[in-house]
């Protein structure tokens, strides 16, 4: 009600929108592909989580909601659920993207520890809006269990792509906002 006309002007240099989206697609395609290859103990890593949530930490909010959307359509039409991967992902976008304002995207321990807890938050968040379509939910506890064992074991697979990155070049991202 009481904001005005004025708009500042934004310039961001970081990774592009389409090679963080073809990371989406190539983390989908080894999830759905590779995926009995790479279980541990009933986790399962998201590759699709790892390429959002650092995503939405280095760029913010609004532009990791948009992989965010990206991603969950992607994995709702390989999984064939009714919407429910595309609000997971666009929230969780939101929520990284709005809690950590890009305070520590760069580094390696602590980006790579949010993954892992996102993937619990993302699996929560899916099964909230499952349970509000209807789903049955007598599998809470097994549901719980996958996730934190998945979280673990992004974690790890973030950490290492983390690591990799900052030996072999990534680039620093710079967000200039300008009044």
């Amino acid at each position: 009600m009481f904001r005005s006309s004025y708009r500042s002007i934004e310039i961001v240099n970081g990774p592009s929108f389409w090679r963080a989206a073809g990371c989406v697609a190539l983390g989908l395609f080894v999830q759905t592909v590779f995926a009995p290859l790479l279980v541990v103990r009933g986790g399962i890593p998201s590759f699709v989580t790892i390429a959002v949530v650092l995503y939405a930490l280095r760029l913010g909010a609004r532009r990791g909601a948009l992989l965010g959307l990206v991603a969950g359509v992607l994995t709702d039409a390989v999984a064939g659920t009714g919407g429910a991967w595309t609000l997971a992902y666009t929230l969780l976008a939101l929520v990284c993207g709005g809690i950590t304002r890009g305070f520590f995207a760069d580094g390696v321990v602590l980006p790579s520890l949010f993954v892992g807890v996102a993937v619990v938050v993302r699996s929560a968040l899916f099964w909230i809006i499952m349970s509000a379509e209807g789903y049955p939910r007598g599998f809470g506890a097994v549901h719980l269990h996958a996730a934190l064992e998945s979280g673990v074991l992004t974690a790890v697979y973030a950490f290492v792509y983390l690591l990799f990155r900052s030996r072999f070049g990534g680039e620093p991202t710079r967000i200039e906002r300008y009044a």
